[in-house]
């Protein structure tokens, strides 16, 4: 494969999922597959989610919609329609894998469902994304990235001590979710290719929420203990207060004795006022460190020292002595970062169709010899449906009656 063609090059997507499974196809669609999104006749949800390219509500213009969706075409289909529902079968015969978030059943209702179509196209990779998953008592409940991920655990978890469950901001359930479907899809493609048959994916962002609730589900299991955010677990760990913002230290964890050692050397070089004190033995044990005094005590000597300094001194300083103190970033921070610019993470593209840059995430991951491409523009509503439609056996004349009857919607070609 020559480094022109990405990993994924020569698969097929058909991506009828939503706001749920746009960033399943982008992490295809960015490795070379072909990867068609099919919208409704009012097109995807997140065009109309904000912001919007220079604050202008335009179905083109989200800049979510467009983070999500370069690299991919688009079509307008109604397949609740008898021809819609021909042009779908079509489509996915034609397809190594559909990634759909319907309600469980619906598709099925349509006499669109797995059963369906592996007799058509035996090869083909089907991946639903739902709520809760396509059994179980909550099958049929209506749910949302925040529902989610309140069900998953991760709102009770992000929270500490006595303080209310906290949100995830963004759709943090969704993007879990978006990814546990790509990994699932593409080991299921592998197979495919091995076996000749394709298979049905059963994902629920209830569960895939609940997997990164880190070691809360084995201390219930183990000791009955329900567990919640860490937070400042133990003195010298967790977020404090610095000149601009905040910075994360883990200055000592369990019985390490040496990153302690190194972080109190560091205070003592600065001539932190009181400092001294955290050379005693009792110091060097998590047992003392973990008590509500010893908590106290450490803040009033560490955080007069932070809000003296920015963000960067801390962290520069710190790791120069090996102590392990980082700032807790905000999108500026990020995106003025020195190590994220060195890297080129951040892709920043002229848009033909918004007439103006626009600066998004790279990719997640490097590969030296099929290498991740943001890909063209993402699809305006109904770009690819005559060519997708004349490319499975219609013509202009039978495309013009599916417009003509709501089956699909064409976009007028730019002047």
């Amino acid at each position: 494969m020559s480094k022109s063609q990405g990993s994924l090059s020569g698969i097929r997507v058909l991506e009828f999922a939503g706001e749920i499974g746009n960033y399943t196809g982008k992490l295809f669609a960015n490795l070379g597959a072909e990867v068609i999104q099919i919208e409704p006749i009012e097109g995807n949800p997140v065009r109309r989610a904000a912001p919007f390219y220079k604050d202008i509500p335009d179905k083109e213009g989200s800049l979510q919609f467009i983070y999500q969706n370069t690299g991919k075409k688009g079509i307008v289909l109604d397949i609740e329609k008898e021809q819609g529902k021909e042009i779908f079968l079509k489509l996915a015969k034609t397809a190594d894998l559909l990634l759909e978030s319907s309600p469980p059943g619906y598709l099925n209702k349509l006499n669109l469902g797995y059963d369906r179509l592996s007799a058509i196209n035996p090869k083909l990779v089907y991946t639903s994304v739902t709520g809760y998953g396509q059994n179980g008592p909550y099958r049929d409940y209506p749910w949302s990235d925040i529902t989610t991920l309140a069900m998953g655990g991760l709102l009770y978890l992000a929270a500490q001590g006595d303080d209310l469950p906290a949100r995830v901001p963004d759709n943090q359930a969704f993007m879990m979710g978006a990814m546990h479907a790509a990994t699932g899809s593409m080991l299921a493609l592998i197979e495919a290719e091995y076996s000749g048959r394709g298979q049905y994916l059963d994902v629920s962002l209830q569960e895939c929420v609940a997997t990164a609730l880190e070691n809360a589900i084995q201390l219930y299991d183990l000791e009955g203990s329900i567990r919640r955010g860490i937070g400042h677990f133990e003195a010298g760990m967790g977020i404090y207060p610095c000149q601009d913002g905040y910075v994360y230290l883990v200055a000592g964890i369990g019985g390490n004795v040496n990153l302690w050692n190194t972080f109190v050397d560091w205070l003592i070089e600065e001539k932190v006022e009181g400092a001294d004190i955290f050379i005693q033995d009792e110091w060097k044990t998590p047992q003392f460190r973990r008590k509500a005094e010893a908590k106290q005590r450490f803040n009033e000597i560490f955080v007069p020292f932070t809000m003296k300094h920015n963000k960067l001194y801390l962290f520069e300083n710190g790791q120069n002595r090996r102590v392990t103190i980082h700032p807790v970033n905000n999108p500026r921070d990020i995106c003025e970062d020195s190590h994220i610019r060195y890297r080129k993470f951040m892709a920043d593209y002229f848009s033909e169709s918004l007439g103006g840059q626009v600066f998004m995430p790279g990719a997640p991951y490097r590969l030296s010899q099929t290498p991740w491409n943001l890909g063209a523009e993402p699809p305006k509503l109904g770009q690819h449906t005559a060519e997708i439609l004349q490319e499975i056996g219609y013509d202009a004349k039978q495309i013009q009656d599916f417009m003509q009857g709501g089956v699909c919607f064409v976009a007028q070609a730019s002047s």
